[in-house]
């Protein structure tokens, strides 16, 4: 037997026992009367007491590979921090299965590493305990979303990764086909159609731990590659759904942190905008943004004639609000297409800027009054001709303020269902686009709004957001098959289109197709929340850099001639 006990096992309660531990030298002290080696696994650490001649005999530096057989014993010195403190094992015999090399950094918590050096050999990075961690917790979240659904009667199917390309929303990575030549599949974007053929097919009650691929540029939150938890339901309404999502959750975090999440806030999407900002608004502070356009455009600043004006409070941040700072809040809401805010301070009883000359003083009182805004706050203003724009550029600096006043604590977790969203989006060149998927159910209400004004129609569209990080999106789905011929057409799409994308998914609507609905939660942001890291990095074993590189096995790469001859490929020459 290699081993007997792992590194984190063993208490008080083994003393006097004969053990064989295996592991990695995580730290070595050599103390000349006594040797400490501290041998690691992903159970854990235990303190291993050699003998200098046992030690001499063989050499042994860190991370090496080792098998150690000895007897556990009462430590005299106890480390409170450590799982296994209360002990040590003395060591009789030990062998090294494989030496190592000095590692490229130190295989700890704490690590000064680029990381692009730690990716490069993300096998020696994963044996950093906090890694090691994450990637625990995310199995005990698909271990307790898996038994959640398998409760509710949901059966796991697998869907193709091979499939046709079709637009939803990204680029897709492409595969060439040899037995096809000139012609491609793609990896899906989502499981999106085949859950709801299999909705067609009567299967009632989908799930699937799904591998999915976009193709669009990366950010924090955002891999190539990525794991959802897909599920489809029919013969259900929104809050059938709703039901599942919410039980599905509150199980994920009482079994992995043991949290018992408060019930689920309901905001509409235009008021997570006007309110908030954003449509994942962080709830675990306030900071609410108002419109004061009644208040402001009595004024004379003509640049705020004609636009909807809103404020946000920041509260005692007056003295700390320099011209730099204001600079960069400046330039931060320029990003979101607009002319820029302006800042007023309240100080001794009165409001103070730049724009303050421009209203009366009765005026400015009755700014701070509506907005309740006390002494040392800082008001931040600006307006637009669109509500949204202004809105989100406000909901940005928000945020930035939540975080840098340490109002977004990771140990408050604050759910809600974002509901309402608009079916359509109408592009600068007078296009719609769908804001979700086009897939998406209009509301029955709003039916006759798809003849007059699109950009009107609502729909039952729902997001799953906590502490503004967007976990799961999903909708209610088209099951008449006209109405999802008129929503494709609205999209732009020709008959020809439609049946060249999407013709055997359209056909399927001749066979009477259910009522049905469904979500996606995607694994990754999950992960991030119950692991308190704003870095998808740090929950995925072997991720890509943000420039969608394998920086260990060198991914992408370039393929022999022959290989690409195969399938009828020739690369065009690089652009210097």
């Amino acid at each position: 037997m290699l081993r007997t006990a792992n590194d984190g096992e063993l208490r008080a309660a083994d003393a006097s026992k004969k053990v064989v531990l295996t592991g990695w030298a995580a730290k070595i002290r050599n103390l000349g009367a006594i040797v400490f080696l501290d041998l690691r696994d992903r159970y854990g650490l235990t303190q291993i007491r050699i003998d200098p001649e046992l030690f001499k005999k063989q050499e042994i530096r860190n991370e090496y590979c080792l098998q150690v057989e000895g007897t556990v014993q009462i430590r005299e010195e106890k480390n409170p921090s450590l799982a296994t403190g209360e002990i040590e094992v003395v060591a009789e015999k030990i062998h090294v299965f494989a030496p190592a090399q000095n590692t490229p950094f130190i295989i700890a918590d704490k690590t000064d590493a680029l990381e692009d050096t730690r990716l490069k050999t993300r096998y020696l990075d994963l044996r950093r305990p906090c890694l090691q961690k994450n990637l625990m917790i995310r199995h005990l979240a698909l271990k307790a979303a898996r038994d959640y659904l398998e409760s509710k009667g949901f059966l796991e199917v697998e869907t193709p990764t091979l499939v046709r390309s079709t637009p939803e929303g990204a680029r897709d990575y492409l595969v060439p086909s040899r037995t096809f030549p000139g012609e491609f599949y793609a990896l899906p974007q989502s499981p999106q159609l085949f859950k709801q053929l299999l909705m067609i097919a009567g299967m009632d009650r989908y799930y699937q731990v799904a591998r999915c691929y976009r193709d669009e540029d990366l950010r924090a939150d955002r891999q190539p590659e990525f794991t959802q938890i897909d599920c489809e339901m029919s013969f259900i309404e929104r809050e059938d759904v709703l039901s599942v999502i919410e039980g599905m959750l509150d199980k994920v975090f009482k079994d992995v942190l043991n949290v018992n999440l408060e019930k689920f806030t309901r905001i509409s999407y235009m008021d997570a905008i006007n309110i908030y900002g954003s449509d994942k608004p962080d709830l675990r502070f306030e900071m609410k943004l108002s419109n004061v356009t009644s208040i402001l455009q009595k004024g004379t600043f003509e640049a705020y004639q004609g636009k909807t004006i809103k404020a946000l409070v920041v509260p005692s941040y007056a003295t700390k609000a320099s011209r730099k700072k204001m600079d960069e809040d400046n330039n931060l809401a320029k990003k979101f297409r607009v002319h820029g805010v302006s800042f007023f301070k309240v100080e001794n009883g009165a409001l103070e800027g730049s724009l303050a000359k421009y209203f009366t003083p009765e005026i400015l009182n009755e700014l701070a009054v509506f907005l309740k805004a006390k002494e040392g706050d800082l008001i931040i203003v600006g307006a637009d001709e669109e509500e949204g724009k202004i809105s989100v550029a406000l909901g940005a600096l928000r945020s930035a303020y939540g975080k840098e006043l340490g109002l977004t604590d990771p140990n408050v977790y604050k759910p809600l269902f974002v509901l309402d969203w608009p079916l359509f989006e109408r592009e600068d060149d007078g296009h719609y686009e769908s804001l979700s998927n086009p897939f998406t159910r209009p509301r029955d209400e709003d039916l006759p709004l798809l003849k007059t004004d699109p950009t009107k129609v609502l729909s039952y569209a729902y997001d799953t957001v906590i502490n503004g990080l967007e976990l799961s999106s999903g909708s209610l789905r088209i099951y008449d098959g006209n109405l999802q011929k008129e929503v494709f057409e609205l999209l732009g799409l020709s008959k020809d289109d439609i049946k060249n994308r999407f013709g055997f998914f359209v056909d399927a609507f001749n066979y009477g197709t259910p009522p049905h609905g469904g979500f996606a939660i995607g694994v990754e942001r999950l992960s991030m929340v119950l692991c308190q890291t704003d870095n998808v990095r740090d929950v995925v074993a072997f991720p890509k850099n943000l420039q969608a590189a394998d920086m260990m096995c060198q991914a992408p790469s370039s393929v022999p001639e022959e290989n690409l001859k195969i399938l009828g490929i020739q690369v065009a020459e690089k652009k210097d």
